[in-house]
C-alpha cells in the first residue's frame, strides 16, 4: 500500500463558486505545491489553473453545467487527490473514490446551523442531499476543519483528518499604500483617501453579519463626525433595492464605500489606515463558535477590531489588547468605542501594533499549512 510520504502527490483542488483570489483557496493551493503537484479548477485564473469554470449563483445551475465539466477535467487530468472546497462537490469527490482515487473535503462552515439562514441554496432537496453526502464523507473523505468546533458535529470520522485555522498568511500581505474603490451603489466619491474617522469591514455582507448595525453605527457617528466613511470589502447579498429599504441607509449612504469582491492588494492598504475594522456578527448559526477571519485580518492590517462580545472572539481580542468586544446589537456602546478611539489616535496605534504582534507570533498561517501538509502524509491507496 503506497503512501504519501513516499513521492509527491498529483492534486487538483476544485471550487465551483469561490469568489475571485479568495484567500483560503490561494493559500492551500500554495503550501500544497510545496510537496505536491498541484493543479486548480476554480472560477478565475491562476498560475496553476487547468481550465476556469463558468459561475452560476445558483446551486442546481451549478450541479447541471458545471459539476459534469469538473468530472471531464478530471478525467483528462486523472489526479490522485481530488481536494474540494464546497459541499456540492461530495457526489463528484465520491464517484472520484469509486474510481480509486482520494478525496480531501474541507469544511469551512457548519452549514447545519445555517442553511435555513442562507439567501438562496436553501431548498429542502438540497438540505436532504447535503445531509446524504455529507454522512458518507464522513467514511470516505479526509476531512479538513477550519474550525475546532465543527469536531463535535462531525464526531464519526473513519479517515484522519486536520483542523486547519483560516489565519492569515502573512508572507504575502500587501504593501500597505492607499487604492480606490468602486462605488456600489452609486454615489459621490470623490475624495477617497482614508482618514482620521475612517472605518472598514471585509467579508461577506449581510445582515447576519451586521450590516444593520453597521449602518446605525454609521447614521450616530456622522452627527459628530461628519467625515465618518465606512469602506465595505466583500460580496453584498443584497439587492440595491433592498439596501435601500434598511432604517439609515438613505441617510449613510454618502458615507459608504461598496468595494465588492477585490484582491488583498486593493482592500488592505485602505484597511491599514482606517481606525478600526468592524465584525459585529449576530449570534445566530455557526458564527459564536468561529473564528471571524476578518478579525485576523484586521489585526495583520494593524488596525484595532471592534468585534462581537462572543467568548471565542474575546479570546483573541481581550487577551491580546487589540481592539473591543461588545453586545453586536448595541449601537451605543459600539459608538462609544468608536469615539473613544477617534480622539485617541495613540490607542489607535498601540491596539494595531499588538493586534500585528499577535498575528506573527500566534494567528499566521505558517503553522496550519503544516498541518495540511501533514494530513496529506496519512493519505493512502
Amino acid at each position: 500500500m503506497a503512501s504519501a510520504t513516499d513521492r509527491r502527490l498529483r492534486v487538483l483542488c476544485v471550487s465551483p463558486a469561490h469568489p475571485s483570489h479568495d484567500p483560503r483557496v490561494l493559500k492551500t493551493i500554495r503550501a500544497l505545491s510545496q510537496q505536491h503537484d498541484v493543479r486548480a479548477l476554480l472560477p478565475w485564473q491562476i498560475g496553476a489553473s487547468v481550465g476556469i469554470l463558468p459561475f452560476f449563483e445558483r446551486v442546481a445551475v451549478r450541479a447541471l453545467l458545471v459539476h459534469p465539466l469538473v468530472l471531464w477535467h478530471i478525467l483528462r487530468q486523472r489526479p490522485e487527490v481530488l481536494h474540494v472546497f464546497m459541499p456540492e462537490l461530495l457526489p463528484v469527490g465520491l464517484l472520484f473514490r469509486l474510481l480509486g482515487g482520494r478525496v480531501v473535503y474541507e469544511v469551512q462552515e457548519n452549514l447545519r446551523l445555517k442553511f435555513d439562514r442562507k439567501p438562496r441554496n436553501k431548498a429542502r432537496w438540497l438540505r436532504w442531499l447535503f445531509e446524504h453526502f455529507d454522512q458518507l464523507a464522513r467514511r470516505w473523505c479526509y476531512c479538513i476543519f477550519t474550525e475546532d468546533s465543527y469536531l463535535g458535529e462531525y464526531d464519526t470520522l473513519a479517515l484522519p483528518y486536520a483542523v486547519v485555522r483560516n489565519f492569515p498568511e502573512v508572507a504575502v500581505l500587501p504593501e500597505m499604500s492607499a487604492g480606490r474603490p468602486r462605488s456600489f451603489p452609486k454615489h459621490d466619491i470623490s475624495s477617497t483617501s482614508p482618514q482620521a474617522t475612517d472605518l472598514c469591514y471585509l467579508g461577506l455582507i449581510t445582515l447576519d453579519r451586521g450590516l444593520d448595525t453597521m449602518l446605525a453605527v454609521v447614521n450616530e457617528l456622522r452627527k459628530q463626525y461628519p467625515t465618518v466613511r465606512l469602506h465595505l470589502f466583500g460580496r453584498c447579498l443584497l439587492s440595491e433595492t433592498e439596501l435601500q429599504a434598511l432604517p439609515h441607509f438613505a441617510e449613510v449612504r454618502s458615507h459608504l464605500f461598496f468595494y465588492g469582491q477585490v484582491k488583498h492588494e486593493t482592500a488592505f492598504p485602505i484597511m491599514a489606515r482606517c481606525v478600526a475594522g468592524l465584525a459585529l456578527l449576530k449570534p445566530v448559526g455557526d458564527y459564536p463558535d468561529s473564528y471571524p477571519t476578518k478579525v485576523f485580518e484586521y489585526m495583520a492590517s494593524g488596525i484595532p477590531a471592534i468585534t462581537s462580545y462572543f467568548p471565542l472572539y474575546q479570546s483573541v481580542v481581550e487577551t491580546n489588547e487589540c481592539g473591543f468586544c461588545v453586545e453586536p446589537a448595541d449601537v451605543p456602546l459600539v459608538v462609544e468605542h468608536i469615539n473613544w478611539l477617534f480622539e485617541r489616535p495613540q490607542e489607535v496605534n498601540r491596539l494595531g501594533v499588538n493586534g500585528k504582534q499577535a498575528i506573527e507570533r500566534l494567528y499566521n498561517w505558517t503553522e496550519e499549512a503544516k498541518k495540511l501538509l501533514k494530513l496529506y502524509q496519512y493519505i493512502d491507496f
